[in-house]
């Protein structure tokens, strides 16, 4: 699967589009960061798959500023083209980088990442 790289804010980023499940499939968005160990998308995506986000196993991370933010993580379906599974992702009400992080956990185990910066393009 290629996905050329999204123009964010100026600059080409590796976000690329998945479906999780809550009563029915939605797409969204996210950074591919190998940098992060776990995923975390903001809370705003919890509601709208109908979780109660804060019932999820409770845990602390450090984001790019070295600060704590408070990130709850549920198991949820997923949907990368045709591949399902699910996966561990956290909500954050404090996730504020603007964009929902794809990070090591449950997907780097599943799938190779190519990133090609030159040309732009995430090769899964």
């Amino acid at each position: 699967m290629k996905y050329p790289y999204m123009l964010f804010k100026g600059r080409y980023l590796p976000i690329i589009p998945l479906d999780l499940k809550g009563f029915d499939w939605v797409e969204f968005n996210a950074y591919v960061d190998s940098g992060a160990s776990y995923s975390v998308f903001h809370s705003d995506i919890a509601e709208i798959l109908e979780l109660d986000y804060e019932h999820g196993e409770k845990t602390y991370i450090t984001v790019g500023d070295g600060s704590l933010i408070t990130v709850f993580k549920h198991l949820v379906p997923v949907r990368i083209k045709e591949q399902e599974f699910k996966a561990s992702i956290g909500f954050s009400r404090n996730l504020g980088i603007g964009f929902n992080i794809l990070g090591r956990q449950s997907f780097f185990d599943r799938f190779v990442f190519c990133f090609d910066d030159k040309n732009k393009v995430l090769i899964v």
